[in-house]
């Protein structure tokens, strides 16, 4: 772990161990969001990163030290601690309570035996204003970040390096070393997390374009496609039920037709935002997808024909009194719907799909601003 004991520099070793942390927590962390995102559930990000990387970070600097405490080497891994700390405080942004960081700061005295001696307190005071300073420049990020960054991680990393050597007695040029390590450490995790930041913000570009709608900000026929077909044979091969929704706006080209393009353009925004408000309200795990050019499907897992009729209602309802204003002017818009379920005739989502279809034009052949659960039960609201 050290020179003296592996010929492996400090330096060397804290690079190795804080790159083995971010690189576990971003492998947990984005394997729940895609658990998340595949199941089509909602997900708290900054929840799931707050217990990922708190924990990761506990986990780590609790484990490396209970490895080391009997050693006379134990304050090598100093350095480690403190990126640990801007890494969970300023690039998480993990806003951890302060009493937590207290009695995280007294466990690790206990650990280490120490707990009477008043330096080891003093460093943890330290220590945990150094959190709550990075956790505030990293959420604020005022101007020139990286000079304020690497200001605030030498004088806290000065102040505590200052406590180590009053405690074990260390040499000034050991201190200095270690101060240049953790220069060199905090530059280094910086670039890091720059390349880092800018890769993710690429994949969350592509993911969004690939799956949502760039006009009416709701899932697309792709995202459509990935969902029927999974919750299709989960449903067959667990025997659930599985219900699906299909409308489309009536009349859609006379609105083009009349107002313009970009007075359909916001019929459809308006459209996908009331139906998405409403359906969040119902129930949260009901997805709207937009699959064409005024048609919309929504999936609903677990729901049987009967039990999507009423939802069918909602998105109805919602929509029908509803005018969209554009340039002055009210557009009335109304809906056609159809609702079926999965049955055992169903072979394939495409099965499925062409009958919700049949009954959505059944609703439209019928006179529109209709609701067609069945061929056989079309609900006419005035």
């Amino acid at each position: 772990m050290t020179w003296s004991m592996w010929l492996v520099p400090p330096f060397i070793t804290s690079v190795f161990f804080v790159l083995g942390v971010i690189t576990l927590y971003w492998s947990i962390y984005n394997w729940t969001t895609a658990w998340y995102e595949a199941r089509n559930r909602p997900v708290n990000t900054k929840r799931v990163q707050t217990w990922i990387g708190a924990g990761c970070a506990v986990i780590a600097v609790f484990a490396l030290q209970l490895l080391v405490r009997d050693s006379q080497l134990s304050w090598t891994f100093t350095n480690f601690q403190l990126l640990i700390l801007m890494f969970t405080a300023y690039f998480l942004q993990l806003r951890v309570p302060y009493w937590m960081i207290c009695v995280l700061g007294v466990g690790f005295m206990f650990l280490n035996g120490n707990v009477a001696q008043p330096l080891s307190w003093v460093y943890m005071i330290v220590f945990a204003a150094f959190y709550v300073e990075s956790y505030i420049q990293g959420v604020h990020m005022w101007r020139w970040p990286f000079t304020r960054y690497i200001a605030l991680a030498m004088i806290n990393g000065a102040i505590l390096w200052g406590i180590v050597k009053l405690r074990l007695n260390l040499s000034w040029s050991t201190v200095m070393e270690e101060l240049i390590n953790f220069f060199l450490l905090a530059v280094l995790m910086y670039g890091y997390f720059r390349i880092q930041n800018q890769d993710r913000h690429i994949k969350d570009r592509l993911f969004r374009s690939a799956n949502w709608d760039a006009l009416t900000k709701v899932q697309n026929y792709a995202a459509y496609d990935r969902a029927i077909g999974r919750q299709f044979y989960r449903s067959v091969s667990r025997h659930h039920d599985l219900s699906m929704i299909m409308f489309d706006i009536d009349h859609f080209k006379h609105v083009n037709d009349t107002y313009g393009h970009l007075a359909g353009d916001e019929v459809l925004r308006a459209v996908a935002k009331t139906v998405s408000v409403t359906l969040k309200r119902l129930d949260p795990g009901i997805a709207l997808y937009r699959t064409g050019g005024e048609e919309f499907n929504i999936i609903l897992p677990n729901y049987t024909a009967s039990q999507a009729h009423p939802v069918a209602q909602q998105v109805f309802n919602s929509i029908v009194n509803q005018a969209v204003a554009y340039n002055g002017q009210e557009i009335s818009v109304t809906l056609s719907l159809g609702v079926s379920e999965l049955t055992v005739k169903d072979q394939t989502p495409l099965d499925f799909y062409k009958r919700v279809d049949a009954n959505l034009y059944h609703s439209k052949r019928n006179g529109r601003m209709q609701i067609t659960t069945t061929p056989w039960q079309t609900d006419i609201s005035e």
